[in-house]
């Protein structure tokens, strides 16, 4: 049987208290807006995207295009085991991203040279980005006997000098929860992001 890894994707993260930001007297349904925002990611996607690949999470429609693969195998997605669990090393990222609200295209965050650890605080659709399809070696970097489902949107992850594009809903992103002045809620997003570096996290810096 395949084991199960411990890391915070989608269901769990997707459900990280978002919601719980609804107003009294308001209910949040995430298939409801995703159908509003569908026809309008169909459009901006046929529009910005010269070759525009999907992945279907749960329902919900991410597009991507990849401009540059990267380096191959620059970095492996690894899993350590303790107590018979297994959990993803998170990955200590340095990247450079543009991120533009799909309903007008404005930018309203463009950062260069920008550390992030992946997955813990980057929203789902940037798991997605990320991660591979399957996580297929250990801490070590040798293969797993069985490799463990993820669904990451690429086989390796983004690697070194890769550079992607993606577009996706709301609910896989901020949901109904505004974020500042520049993302109003229930907003679907596209980002272009750069990786420069990749390395496991070293929890002792």
């Amino acid at each position: 049987m395949m084991k199960k890894v411990n890391v915070l994707v989608l269901g769990v993260l997707v459900a990280m208290g978002l919601s719980s930001c609804i107003k009294d007297g308001e209910t949040y349904d995430p298939n409801a807006q995703y159908q509003l925002e569908k026809p309008i990611i169909e459009e901006y996607v046929s529009e910005h995207l010269i070759n525009p690949q999907y992945k279907d999470i749960q329902g919900y429609r991410v597009y991507f295009e990849i401009i540059e693969q990267g380096t191959p195998s620059s970095y492996k997605y690894k899993v350590t085991e303790s107590a018979g669990n297994l959990a993803l090393i998170p990955a200590e990222v340095i990247a450079s991203y543009e991120g533009r609200l799909v309903r007008d295209n404005s930018v309203f965050q463009s950062k260069d040279d920008q550390k992030f650890i992946v997955p813990h605080n980057v929203i789902p659709a940037w798991q997605l980005a990320f991660l591979p399809n399957q996580l297929r070696y250990d801490e070590d970097g040798e293969l797993l006997s069985d490799p463990i489902e993820f669904g990451g949107l690429t086989v390796e992850g983004l690697q070194v000098g890769s550079v992607i594009r993606i577009v996706t809903p709301s609910y896989l992103a901020y949901q109904n929860v505004p974020q500042g002045n520049d993302i109003p809620a229930n907003s679907p997003l596209y980002f272009e992001i750069t990786v420069s570096e990749l390395n496991d996290y070293d929890y002792s810096n």
